[in-house]
């Protein structure tokens, strides 16, 4: 079983077709089973897609209208072209950059079902601090797994911003049964007041990391990006967490311009699951 996920920072880069053409190449090569991607935009003016255009598209209670524009969209487009079918959803959490629809997407090789959890204090879209956690059913040979794909807020305190949502999504997801892999930018370094957070949870759940065979580089971000104006380091902040039980046999940091081109301002990460 091999995930990934990104924080795409989609259509802020420079050249972003290029960009978007390499994250479908990737996939295209690396055949995973499950994606979680974050800051998955649309404008706001964008055409709308009907439903006969939004093939294999799992909508979610009082979905967002999809729009032409739409990363994820346009990236299943791609892969379909090469062959490739994804089921997936998309919901958008909040207004980013005045002009962009922002939210979080997942594609899976097996058909999709999928729910958003509000998580954040606030619930207004022209807040950028509203958050919406977008959770999927699907199966990885023949197993119904859980995913999720996460973009949380930053560490304020233990009741506010992202302790305030890390609980409250752990509040939505304690009564699952299947297992549950949670994926995405977190917005908090490793070894972090907000890392010891989840580590301390109740969820059957642990940091792919630690406990890969095989791992590679460790940083997400490097040096200041959009949110970490003030850092001047390397720091982990996204994040894959597997089943307790699950035996990883590689970690691998994707799209650093080693292992694949640099196309967003994180770097991805990959897990390799027996």
């Amino acid at each position: 079983m091999k995930i990934m996920t990104l924080n795409t920072h989609s259509w802020l880069e420079e050249e972003p077709q290029e960009k978007l053409k390499q994250i479908a190449q990737k996939i295209c090569h690396e055949q995973y089973d499950v994606i979680a991607l974050q800051e998955v935009n649309q404008t706001m003016d964008a055409k709308r897609l009907t439903s006969e255009q939004l093939k294999n598209f799992s909508q979610v209670q009082e979905q967002t209208p999809v729009r032409s524009d739409n990363f994820a969209y346009c990236l299943i487009q791609l892969l379909a072209e090469q062959g490739e079918t994804y089921y997936w959803s998309w919901e958008m959490s909040h207004i980013g950059y005045a002009i962009y629809e922002e939210g979080n997407a997942l594609l899976s090789k097996q058909p999709l079902t999928s729910q958003t959890h509000l998580v954040s204090e606030t619930k207004e879209k022209e807040d950028y601090h509203t958050r919406k956690i977008l959770v999927g059913q699907t199966s990885v040979k023949t197993q119904c797994i859980t995913v999720a794909s996460c973009h949380f807020s930053w560490w304020a305190d233990e009741k506010s911003g992202f302790a305030f949502e890390w609980k409250e999504l752990e509040a939505s997801l304690a009564p699952l049964t299947t297992p549950l892999y949670l994926l995405g930018d977190f917005n908090n370094p490793a070894e972090g007041s907000g890392y010891d957070l989840v580590a301390k949870s109740q969820l059957p759940i642990r940091d792919a990391y630690p406990i890969a065979q095989k791992k590679q580089a460790e940083a997400t971000i490097e040096k200041r990006i959009d949110g970490w104006e003030n850092n001047k380091e390397g720091l982990r902040i996204d994040y894959i967490y597997v089943p307790q039980d699950c035996f990883v046999t590689s970690y691998q940091r994707i799209f650093d311009g080693e292992n694949g081109p640099i196309v967003s301002d994180h770097y991805g990460v990959a897990v390799t699951l027996e």
